[in-house]
């Protein structure tokens, strides 16, 4: 079965949907996190330690070669400093006999000289005009002389900022990465839900053949089993009812046509009877009439809950199918008015009872129809009975389409059998159209058929 969308089902704050592409993604962010963070922290740690090392090294190594100068001339000056050669960017500082010297002409002295030159020796990080350097702090004899290497870390700081960058960006790819997986897990798990509800709604909309397809899954097969038995349940009761329905309808119409026949009879000598006689017979004609009408409508609905159609399906105009309708019930021409007349596709018997009932129901509730109009909008031909009635009232503008629902308030006297406009509904249904009521303007009742245009030719 395929898979419709549910407007109920879209992705919202409260949604199942939701909540499952949030737990996805809050997971997915949790762990590229954690492992971000340790990654970046092991890395910073082993880069640091391994370039503190390479400092240290070649600091000791340069304080090697300062010793062996200091030992050959015996003297300590700015060419002490030179004769090391360090590496571009390294900075080489030495206090000797009370003075600093240093190999950098470009910074100041006093830039250099740390305020704990006195304490034991030490790696850190400084900075000195705005560039990152690790001192080396090597103590070179007993008397308090200190040799300083500050070495440029520049190169660390990009490394370790590239991978700080390329970390936070691998953490947002795997967010959205568990985000999508959510959409695609949330779909994968909600898929039989929404095959659940699709099949609901067609069942609910009369298409009770419809099921949900077996499935080999373990845990949903229970369900699906179940779903299904109780949809035969379902309809095999409502199809007993149906027969009910239809059965006794078709036996009440001998007895009543005894009733009706003996009932003409009497009335052709209602003149010989007293007035109050003539009173209860006028009453049960009445009656009779109604019934008569009553088991009607009730053999049509059954009809047509069993599929039961009169006629074939066919191409009709609506224009002519509307003047047709009114002049069999003998209503004037100038009643109808045709302002973009549309073809369709359905079966004529049907259509006109539908037509017919709904003017029965304004003749019944509002003393007959006042207009009525045919247009086209968009792909649909539209049908407008208006009455000069009391209107219906918004409360039960959905419940007057019930089966046996009748209105006393603000319509008149109930003397409807409460089927008439369920077989509109059930008819315009059956043409893939939908009926309604809304207020007219100028007062009164306006129901409108909307029926699906068909341009093409008949196929």
């Amino acid at each position: 079965m395929s898979e419709r969308r549910n407007p109920k089902c879209r992705l919202g704050p409260q949604s199942v949907r939701s909540r499952v592409v949030l737990a996805f993604a809050v997971s997915a962010s949790l762990v590229s996190l954690v492992l971000a963070v340790s990654v970046f922290t092991i890395g910073r740690g082993y880069m640091d330690d391994q370039r503190e090392r390479s400092a240290e090294r070649l600091a000791d190594a340069h304080v090697g070669v300062l010793r062996t100068h200091v030992a050959r001339s015996e003297q300590v000056g700015e060419e002490t400093l030179a004769a090391i050669e360090p590496p571009d960017g390294t900075i080489l500082l030495l206090w000797w006999g009370g003075e600093w010297l240093d190999s950098e002409t470009a910074v100041a002295t006093d830039a250099l000289v740390p305020a704990d030159f006195a304490e034991p020796a030490a790696t850190q990080r400084v900075t000195i005009a705005g560039k990152p350097y690790l001192r080396v702090r090597v103590a070179l004899n007993d008397q308090g002389d200190v040799f300083y290497e500050f070495t440029p870390i520049t190169e660390l700081d990009s490394t370790l900022r590239m991978l700080r960058n390329l970390l936070v960006g691998c953490a947002i790819v795997a967010t959205s990465i568990g985000a999508l997986l959510g959409v695609w897990a949330s779909r994968r798990v909600l898929k039989p839900l929404h095959q659940l509800a699709n099949t609901a709604s067609l069942i609910a909309s009369g298409k009770l053949d419809t099921r949900l397809p077996s499935t080999l899954d373990r845990d949903l097969a229970a369900t699906v089993d179940a779903f299904n038995t109780m949809v035969d349940s379902l309809q095999q009761r409502i199809e007993r009812e149906r027969r009910l329905v239809g059965d006794v309808s078709h036996e009440l119409r001998t007895p009543l046509t005894t009733l009706v026949t003996a009932v003409g009879i009497m009335n052709k000598r209602a003149h010989e009877l007293p007035d109050r006689s003539r009173r209860a017979l006028k009453l049960i004609s009445d009656e009779l009439n109604h019934l008569r009408q009553m088991i009607d409508d009730m053999l049509e609905l059954a009809r047509v809950d069993a599929g039961v159609h009169r006629g074939d399906v066919e191409r009709l105009s609506v224009g002519e199918l509307l003047t047709h309708t009114l002049a069999a019930r003998q209503y004037p021409p100038e009643l109808l008015t045709v302002v973009d007349n549309a073809m369709i596709r359905g079966r004529r018997l049907e259509l006109e009872r539908t037509i017919a009932n709904l003017l029965d129901n304004a003749e019944r509730h509002a003393g007959g129809a006042v207009a009525v109009t045919v247009r086209r909008e968009g792909h649909e031909a539209v049908v407008m009975v208006d009455d000069a009635g009391p209107g219906v009232p918004v409360i039960d503008r959905t419940r007057i389409f019930e089966r046996f629902a009748t209105i006393r308030v603000g319509r008149g006297s109930a003397t409807g059998t409460g089927i008439g406009l369920a077989l509109v509904a059930e008819t315009v249904a059956a043409h893939g159209g939908r009926v309604y009521c809304e207020d007219r303007v100028g007062g009164g009742a306006r129901f409108i058929v909307r029926l699906p245009i068909n341009d093409g030719v008949d196929g």
